[in-house]
């Protein structure tokens, strides 16, 4: 694998304008919608992604930290 999409998505409360109340959305629509209409701004980083969301994550992770934290499961 040479990519991988992750991140942090901050929307303005604008964007959900259309959604009906209680309505389920698939994110990628509403990226798509943002998109169409020159809404969407992005932002490519070339560091590592380390996941934290499962054991062997986390007791990767304070390798690499900085403040050599220990992981508590």
């Amino acid at each position: 694998m040479h990519h991988i999409d992750y991140g942090l998505g901050v929307f303005r409360r604008e964007a959900f304008a259309d959604v009906p109340d209680g309505a389920r959305l698939d994110l990628a629509q509403l990226y798509q919608t943002l998109l169409a209409k020159g809404q969407l701004a992005g932002y490519e980083v070339a560091e590592r992604f380390y996941e934290i969301g499962s054991v062997t994550g986390l007791e990767e992770f304070p390798r690499v930290d900085g403040n050599r934290r220990a992981a508590k499961p």
